[in-house]
């Protein structure tokens, strides 16, 4: 007994020596080479920038390379033991050589225990702060690009894309904007830019839009995912191609959607959170908006279908407003548009909380809006419209009496909230009942068809979760056969031939990982996704077969 320990001392000894030399190796190679040239070569970074990111790339780094690097300690290191004879002379003492690979079974596990519990909870979280890092830097990078190559352009998937040229910028500082009664705040950054130029194409690069103006402001909202830019211009001209070039005054452009999508990627989630994703479908990114989006929607309906039953039936509805001030809403019919509803001859009675009427408006056409705040909450405005030559009458009320109407082109009553009904009955139609075909959708909501569209989403997304959950557990599995079926090739090529051992071995590991590959695009398919788990772990036990009947037969005890 105390011989084969000193035996495995010596061995693992060895064998810690050569993965971690090999390991330092790699993972500056890795650093410097892969991640830091691509934060590098993005404009605006500074090298206090790059040594923020060097303790988040490194890590990443490391965990990519130690397969390969365990793989050619083990080959490396059970080779020169064979070239050397030591292993020659543990047979002749009655040692069994296949014990001596335990040392190399236990960097496996080593290996196989870091790469999951690194891969699957701790580098997730490296992912979230990059993404926080370069959110905070946005800005500095829209405006290195602005001042170096005087122009700034965001392509799209499908081709075409908007550009941003700028004569100067400046970046403008809070207390300036608080002045101008501009948000401020965590997540919001500001660009004063000069002479701006805004340019879309379409898919065929053919120009869309193009408008030039004196000044713009450049507001980025990292707050939202993904972020969003929009540029605020004054004193210049706009053309859209083919139908018309206005001066402008004042014009918004965008928001534009800036994509940084790290966190939205599966294969950079956490595993808990993979696993709590298939349960809870309108958590998982992408169909988190998409959910959102939809319920807003059908409350909207919902709301609709309220007011179009009520004063169908020649009832008067009530609404309030945030400030507590009541509306009472007639009309003598009601008809959907897309924001809300189009109401004919209706009228409007203003009172106060206490009752105490204010005032009273009538016109031939009413609209009730609907429109999401940023926390999901909907707001309303009823919008009393002026049509052809009859004005908006107001009457306001004195003393209980009212007086003689006045007319108003327009009048806008703002702050109308849902009624408590309403959101109850949007409520009760949980997230889960949207992705539950036998919970029929509620009277009075049309949305059958988004809803089928996001049930299908939720089932692709199933799929994608299976597939990323197997691939993650099979890539730890990997190092289990791919690291001794390693140390088995270097005793057979017996060190002569070192490096043609260590090629062989990458065979294993790549035919492994390509299994892996293909079983997660197999898992994600409609009609192949049962077959994904099979090829996963199928070609995993393959391998390992190979390994046993390589280490049982190949190398003598």
């Amino acid at each position: 007994m105390p011989v084969m320990v000193t035996l495995h001392g010596y061995v693992l000894r060895e064998l810690l020596k050569t993965f971690g030399l090999t390991l330092a190796a790699l993972t500056v190679l890795i650093t410097m080479g892969g991640g830091l040239y691509n934060v590098i070569s993005l404009e605006g970074v500074s090298a206090a920038d790059v040594v923020r990111f060097v303790p988040l790339l490194a890590p990443i780094a490391a965990t990519l390379a130690m397969p390969i690097a365990a793989l050619f300690a083990a080959t490396m290191t059970y080779g020169r033991l064979a070239a050397d004879n030591e292993l020659t002379a543990c047979r002749a003492a009655g040692v069994n050589i296949h014990r001596l690979l335990a040392s190399a079974a236990l960097l496996a596990v080593f290996v196989a225990a870091f790469t999951f519990v690194m891969g699957s909870f701790v580098l997730p979280g490296y992912a979230e702060q990059l993404e926080r890092m370069a959110r905070s830097n946005v800005r500095d990078f829209v405006a290195q690009q602005l001042r170096g190559k005087g122009f700034i352009h965001r392509g799209k998937a499908g081709g075409g894309g908007v550009t941003l040229t700028a004569e100067d910028l400046e970046i403008v500082g809070d207390p300036q904007l608080r002045e101008r009664g501009f948000e401020t705040g965590p997540g919001l950054h500001y660009l004063l830019i000069h002479g701006p130029t805004f340019l879309q194409t379409d898919e065929q690069g053919q120009l869309e839009r193009f408008a030039a103006a004196r000044l713009g402001l450049c507001v980025i909202d990292t707050r939202k995912i993904p972020m969003e830019g929009t540029l605020y211009v004054r004193d210049g001209r706009d053309f859209v191609i083919g139908r018309h070039a206005v001066l402008i005054k004042q014009q918004q452009i965008g928001p534009l959607a800036i994509p940084l999508p790290f966190t939205q990627r599966l294969s950079v989630a956490f595993l808990s959170d993979l696993i709590r994703w298939r349960t809870v479908l309108w958590e998982a990114p992408r169909l988190a908006d998409d959910v959102r989006l939809f319920r807003i929607e059908l409350t909207r309906q919902l709301f609709g279908a309220m007011l179009t039953q009520a004063l169908g039936a020649g009832q008067a509805v009530t609404l309030t407003d945030e400030a507590g001030q009541v509306y009472e809403l007639r009309a003598a019919s009601a008809g959907p548009t897309r924001k809300g509803l189009e109401l004919a001859d209706g009228e409007v009675a203003v009172r106060r909380a206490s009752g105490e009427r204010l005032r009273r408006y009538v016109a031939k056409r009413v609209e009730v809006n609907m429109a999401p705040l940023p926390n999901g909450e909907l707001l309303g405005e009823i919008r009393l419209v002026r049509t052809g030559a009859q004005d908006v009458l107001e009457y306001q009320v004195h003393a209980g009496r009212e007086r003689e109407p006045r007319r108003q082109p327009t009048v806008s009553l703002d702050g109308i909230v849902v009624p408590e009904d309403v959101r109850a009955r949007a409520a009760a139609f949980t997230p889960a009942a949207v992705f539950d075909p036998r919970v029929p959708l509620p009277p009075g909501v049309e949305l059958g068809d988004q809803r089928i569209g996001l049930q299908k989403a939720g089932t692709r997304m199933i799929r994608k979760l299976t597939g990323a959950i197997h691939f993650r557990l099979g890539i730890t599995a990997s190092a289990l056969v791919t690291i001794i079926m390693g140390a088995a090739l270097g005793i057979l090529f017996r060190g002569a031939r070192a490096l043609a051992a260590f090629a062989l071995s990458l065979v294993p590991l790549f035919s492994v990982t390509m299994l892996l590959v293909l079983g997660r695009q197999l898992a994600e398919g409609e009609l192949t996704h049962p077959a994904g788990p099979v090829v996963t772990w199928g070609g995993l036990a393959a391998a390992g077969v190979a390994n046993a009947v390589m280490v049982g037969l190949g190398v003598r005890r």
